[in-house]
């Protein structure tokens, strides 16, 4: 893993580790916090082994954009619990709903004027030309 992206993750599990520590002070021990806070420390010490960014099922690098999402992960998307898959899928489309909502109508008129627009995902645009 590139030296800034692991210091740039390294930081943000710290400021996780210390913001659930004061949770911790403030509730009393909650079990779930606990647990968060156990998830963290292994991935600190993954780093300090050298493993970090390693699935643990097939020792392949886990997906660098999903390590940034979430620094706790500790598999590959191949390697996935089918529940996890489906939570996965479930949080893509709702992504999706929320983007194409935020985007205009195709087809809008605005003061005489008439416009329209073709929305293409960048990794279908990426995959097109790379095939031309």
């Amino acid at each position: 893993m590139a030296d800034v992206q692991e210091s740039f993750l390294h930081g943000q599990l710290l400021e996780r580790r210390q913001r659930l520590e004061t949770a911790l002070d403030g509730s009393g021990g909650s079990e779930s916090l606990v647990q968060l806070l156990d998830e963290v420390d292994s991935a600190l010490e993954r780093m300090k082994a050298g493993t970090y960014g390693v699935c643990e099922t097939c020792h392949d690098t886990i997906e660098k954009d999903r390590l940034i999402t979430d620094p706790l992960i500790r598999y590959c998307l191949d390697h996935l619990t089918p529940s996890q898959r489906r939570a996965l899928e479930q949080d893509l489309e709702l992504a999706s709903q929320l983007q194409r909502g935020l985007l205009p109508r195709q087809h809008s008129a605005f003061a005489g004027w008439e416009f329209c627009y073709h929305y293409q995902p960048l990794t279908h645009a990426d995959n097109h030309s790379s095939q031309s």
